[in-house]
């Protein structure tokens, strides 16, 4: 995702963590309080953008210290496409993108013809969207309180059940705060603390999207985090239970360097060609661009040929699309899909302005677009460097640390992470 931040006041801070300490609409619980005393307590943290060779390159300390005393993943493989949203729902649902429903940060629906956008409020409300259950939802239905400071998703009552505490996005919020918040909820009565806490920090992604991933800003945007990480670290272990408290480590996807000198203008190319441009809609700018024509089938094969002899680029039907990417059944994928090589940008017009030097959603198979997966905790064998895996197993690994029991219906299941179980 890509956002602006910046400094609240003293006393919009002070409001900010009233609020936090607040409930927010609950579930009808089912499981009783004795049964969630001994009920462990995970707290996952996403780190937008993080990349997975940031932890070796710049060596932040508190990262460094999960990982010695846990689990650290060679990489954690992102779903297609590697962008925000997507992948967010991903690790808390089990499920590609093409099956969860969010298949990228902007994309148009068909059938009801509309768009979900990431910064249309009434869209990420709008729990029809979508089509699973996430963690927060899974934990509340069997009775295990949770809380959300900031993740795609949750400000929606998917299935009619919301976290027992969230908070809406706000860019502006300081790190201090999101952890201050976060841990707010810890210190409750065990009745009423949740068992489940997820997080969201996004200064690796505003900085590497600005500037790029090799620019000199980017360890500072990684020591920004890291220290967000220490105080975390430090508000759990003084907690009275914080020797019982799980913590894992992620992020959605990496960062890859773009220039100017690489974009490639599909509506232009498109119009040249002679084809139809006028009601054609086409998905934001980036390494991925969805392009839908209505029933249109002469001009989505017609835009398919023009498209295919794009020197830097390659462009599908959706039946064509790689099984892998779990995509060719969702019409929200568009009716052309065109994937950029890597650092290259596909434009809707040459006139757009991208100012950007970084950017995600290739193949993640790219080496530059995969993230991190870190593991401590009483529950987590601390097996030190672990093989790269799909981010689909995140959610059957949190599942079974919260030992709740998961829907069956998931992509990702334990075989990658059950050996890290205690």
């Amino acid at each position: 995702m890509h956002v602006q931040f910046g400094c609240r006041s003293a006393l919009l801070g002070a409001l900010f963590i009233a609020l936090a300490c607040s409930p927010g609409s609950r579930a009808t619980t089912g499981s009783t309080p004795a049964t969630n005393a001994a009920r462990p307590y995970v707290v996952m943290v996403s780190f937008d953008a993080f990349r997975h060779d940031y932890i070796d390159r710049f060596k932040p300390a508190a990262f460094m210290d999960v990982a010695s005393r846990g689990v650290q993943a060679e990489a954690l493989i992102p779903s297609f496409p590697s962008k925000t949203f997507p992948n967010h729902f991903t690790l808390v649902t089990g499920l590609y993108p093409g099956h969860h429903g969010i298949v990228g940060n902007a994309f148009f629906d068909p059938a009801r013809r509309e768009w979900y956008r990431l910064n249309d409020q009434k869209a990420v409300r709008d729990s029809s969207w979508y089509s699973a259950e996430p963690i927060w939802v899974t934990a509340e239905r069997r009775g295990v309180k949770s809380a959300v400071f900031f993740w795609p998703g949750s400000e929606a009552a998917i299935g009619g059940v919301r976290p027992s505490y969230m908070i809406p996005y706000d860019a502006k919020t300081p790190n201090t705060d999101r952890v201050t918040g976060a841990v707010s909820w810890m210190r409750k009565s065990p009745a009423e603390r949740p068992h489940l806490v997820l997080l969201y920090f996004s200064d690796v992604d505003d900085t590497t999207h600005r500037y790029g991933p090799d620019a000199p800003q980017t360890p500072n945007a990684v020591s920004m985090v890291d220290r967000a990480l220490r105080q975390l670290l430090d508000s759990i272990h003084a907690l009275p239970y914080g020797d019982s408290v799980n913590i894992v480590l992620v992020s959605d996807h990496g960062m890859a360097s773009i220039s100017t000198q690489r974009m490639i203008a599909i509506g232009d190319i498109l119009a040249r060609a002679g084809v139809d441009t006028t009601n054609m809609l086409a998905s934001d700018n980036g390494p991925t661009m969805s392009l839908w024509f209505g029933a249109d089938s002469t001009r989505i094969r017609r835009a398919r040929a023009v498209l295919d002899t794009l020197s830097h680029a390659h462009a599908y039907l959706r039946n064509e699309l790689p099984k892998r990417w779990q995509l060719r059944e969702n019409p929200r994928a568009g009716d052309v899909l065109i994937v950029a090589d890597e650092g290259y940008i596909l434009e809707r017009r040459g006139a757009d302005k991208i100012t950007a030097r970084g950017a995600h959603g290739w193949d993640p198979r790219v080496g530059d677009m995969q993230a991190i997966f870190l593991a401590a905790g009483p529950n987590v064998r601390p097996l030190g460097r672990i093989p790269a895996f799909e981010n689909v197993n995140v959610y059957p690994f949190l599942a079974a640390l919260l030992r709740l029991d998961r829907p069956p219906t998931v992509d990702g299941n334990l075989s990658a992470l059950g050996p890290l179980l205690r």
